[in-house]
């Protein structure tokens, strides 16, 4: 089993948000869906027990919800999914896996484009770096976690949690492919052990092209009505023993205890619906004070980049070669999720007065606090006005760390590959004996992961966002945090920042693949100097040298604080509210969230309908030919006009594409199956609207809120009458 390092209760606290027990206004840990919780769901019209839910001795619900990730990173995932047959498929969104689809694509299979339909399951296509993780076990430790802790603070505390949770960790390994991880809710007043099964041998089965899959484009991201089928179909792979194991042409079909079934009866307006999955984070209940900072200063800052990229990938996108066309779509896609994201969400706390709703409760509690002796000694009578006081100073630094990960990590592609070779580079100061060889083995890990890179590097593009960058770092950090490298580009700024920075790219070993190649093989005899003085290696290397060394270690300081005081804030919370329901902020965890599907009214005068059809899908075809976002293949037109007899929709119900419901999701919701009072599969959660964005800083609801959902008959119907892939409907569990 791998351990996790468990993060002390404090660094994880503003993460976490506290509730009232609403069923449909919070997400929910699997473990939680009983009693009360249960009852309320139950009123909504959940038809299933606590134990189908959830049960730590056999096979449940909670089994076939799935999460997807990048190679070894079980415990960061992107997307959600879940198994729905007993031969390992796994249903999720197409955008979801079309970044995977685009690494194996070439000039011969444009696999995002034309779609990928497998019509065996030796047709099924590897997908590298794809994982699927498992939840196998998921239960409360917090008796365990909090053994011998007694009157421990700070440090001391911090060890003893770490070492008892490794302790744990340890005793549930269970198998090869098993991983653990502790997670701190509220405060450390509760700790949660989850345990995944991880498998790296995931093929994709059946994909759309992109013109159905992604329908509408950036245009309709965030937006309704929306019409994408917005599916793929995965197959898990493993050994002969159905454990995970690595790619294999001679695996076999994963053999899963739990997947789930699908229903054909559709959904109506007030039907029950729960959205299972791995929501990423939400901030429900953060403080005002730092609301105003998070939205309005680092969400905007987010949004103006996001905006940059958006603006230049959209641009390339509408002049680039037939070959690049879904390379730059995939781009610009990314970037406007962002940007649109990010307006939605600073409109939507501007508008709905969540600031002023927050600055009332603060109040209340603290006249709650001032009103008896004892809870002013234990809390103290300037709780939030400390809590302010020391976020003002934190803001800066937090500010400073977003734009260090726009730049330096989510930026020019050159500055995290640069920072792979700083390893090489620090071997080489090293007196030790084994040095040469040790050097030697690390340039063999280099040379295959500098062929990748430079597989998918454009040097223009990369040239012009790095310029874009840097020139929002300047603009907006302070100078304390500019590294040497980068005050020598603050000199050529702004007048000649363009052409300095051509230069360094033009003159560096890190401008092409054959000049690394040559540069990692020339080591051994000229060492690393080469790569060491290079300037654009500096500048990249200095991001992460400042980061380290001013960013993150004033952060830390100011942090701890922060969190120690937020931590007494919840305790507070919580007594004032004794005997209601947590629910958690969502931190990648599986959650449960229900609802209703339900119509909205965005605006005044606005009415969102909660349904779609394929009648409606052609008109925006027509309406905005030309457009390649609406662009659609003849033969699916044809199948829309001319309709046939189908399993999943008769000739005189127009097929249904998308729905609306109230249920909370966020980002890292993607993917996760809509299910109905049964449990059954109805549809697949892929967008929000973005007037509705706020709710993930809100505790009581957002009536704006609506999560976007592909019909399941849709996907079966486009399944049937378009792919080639009408084999896999054998295997599903369909009523």
């Amino acid at each position: 089993m791998k351990l996790t390092t468990i993060i002390s209760a404090f660094y994880l606290l503003c993460l976490l948000c506290i509730q009232p027990v609403h069923a449909d206004g919070g997400f929910w840990l699997p473990t939680q869906i009983q009693g009360k919780v249960h009852q309320a769901m139950k009123k909504q019209g959940l038809r299933l027990s606590e134990k189908d839910i959830y049960d730590i001795n056999q096979s449940c619900l909670s089994n076939a919800i799935l999460s997807l990730s990048y190679d070894n990173s079980t415990f960061s995932p992107s997307a959600s999914a879940s198994f729905i047959s007993g031969e390992g498929l796994v249903l999720t969104n197409f955008h979801c896996v079309a970044r995977y689809l685009e690494h194996i694509s070439d000039a011969n299979h444009d696999y995002v484009k034309h779609g990928c339909w497998a019509t065996q399951r030796s047709e099924e296509t590897y997908l590298p770096n794809l994982q699927v993780n498992q939840l196998i076990t998921i239960k409360d430790v917090t008796t365990e976690i909090t053994q011998d802790t007694g009157n421990l603070t700070d440090q001391a505390l911090t060890q003893k949690i770490n070492e008892n949770g490794n302790k744990i960790v340890k005793s549930q390994a269970k198998g090869r492919g098993v991983e653990g991880k502790i997670y701190s809710l509220f405060g450390g007043r509760q700790y949660i052990l989850a345990v995944f099964r991880s498998f790296k041998d995931v093929r994709i089965v059946a994909a759309p092209p992109i013109s159905i899959g992604k329908f509408g484009g950036d245009t309709d991201n965030w937006q309704w009505p929306r019409y994408s089928a917005d599916f793929a179909i995965l197959r898990v792979y493993a050994n002969d023993k159905n454990q995970p194991a690595a790619y294999n042409k001679q695996n076999r079909p994963y053999q899963p205890d739990a997947h789930l079934s699908i229903s054909t009866k559709g959904v109506k307006p007030d039907d029950f619906v729960m959205v299972a999955g791995y929501p990423a984070q939400t901030r429900q209940y953060v403080p005002s004070f730092a609301l105003e900072k998070i939205v309005f200063k680092d969400t905007q800052a987010e949004a103006d980049i996001a905006k940059i990229k958006l603006d230049f990938y959209t641009q390339r996108k509408e002049t680039a070669a037939d070959s690049l066309y879904s390379y730059y779509n995939i781009k610009a896609g990314s970037a406007a999720n962002v940007y649109l994201k990010s307006i939605g969400e600073i409109s939507g706390v501007k508008e709905s007065g969540i600031i002023a709703r927050k600055q009332q409760e603060e109040q209340a509690m603290t006249e709650w606090i001032l009103s008896d002796d004892t809870r002013t000694q234990r809390y103290g009578a300037t709780l939030l006005d400390d809590m302010k006081a020391n976020y003002q100073r934190l803001t800066q630094l937090n500010f400073t760390d977003q734009m260090f990960r726009e730049v330096a990590l989510y930026g020019a592609n050159v500055i995290p590959f640069a920072g792979k070779f700083e390893k090489l580079v620090q071997m080489e100061q090293r007196k030790s004996k084994n040095v040469k060889t040790a050097m030697k083995g690390e340039i063999r890990k280099l040379k295959p992961l500098t062929v990748a890179f430079y597989r998918d590097f454009r040097p223009e593009d990369d040239k012009y966002i790095m310029k874009k960058m840097l020139a929002y770092y300047l603009d907006h950090v302070d100078s304390i945090f500019y590294s040497t490298a980068l005050k020598k580009v603050e000199k050529h700024y702004p007048q000649h920042l363009s052409a300095y920075i051509d230069s360094l790219y033009d003159h560096s070993p890190l401008r092409n693949q054959e000049s690394m190649l040559a540069l990692l093989d020339s080591v051994p005899t000229q060492g690393t100097a080469a790569l060491s003085q290079d300037g654009l290696y500096q500048l990249s290397l200095g991001f992460y040298l400042v980061y380290v060394e001013k960013i993150n270690r004033l952060k830390q300081a100011y942090q701890n604080k922060n969190m120690k005081l937020y931590s007494l804030y919840l305790q507070a919370y919580a007594e004032k509210n004794k005997g209601t329901q947590i629910a958690f902020d969502a931190n990648r965890t599986l959650r449960y969230s229900t609802g209703k599907v339900k119509a909205a009214v965005p605006s005044e005068g606005v009415i969102y309908t909660p349904f779609t059809t394929v009648d409606g899908m052609l008109s925006r075809h027509r309406l905005y030919a030309g457009n390649k976002d609406f662009n659609l293949p003849a033969r699916f037109v044809k199948l829309i006009e001319h309709r046939q007899p189908s399993n999943y929709f008769s000739q005189k119900v127009t097929p249904t594409c998308c729905f609306l419901t109230d249920a909370h999701t966020t980002s890292g919701s993607s993917g996760s199956p809509v299910l109905n009072a049964k449990g059954e599969v109805v549809g697949i959660n892929f967008d929000r609207i973005w007037q509705g964005l706020s709710s993930d800083y809100e505790t009581a609801g957002n009536e704006k809120s609506r999560n976007i959902a592909v019909d399941i008959r849709y996907v079966l119907w486009t399944l049937e009458q378009y792919s080639h892939s009408q084999y896999i409907l054998n295997e599903l569990d369909i009523h």
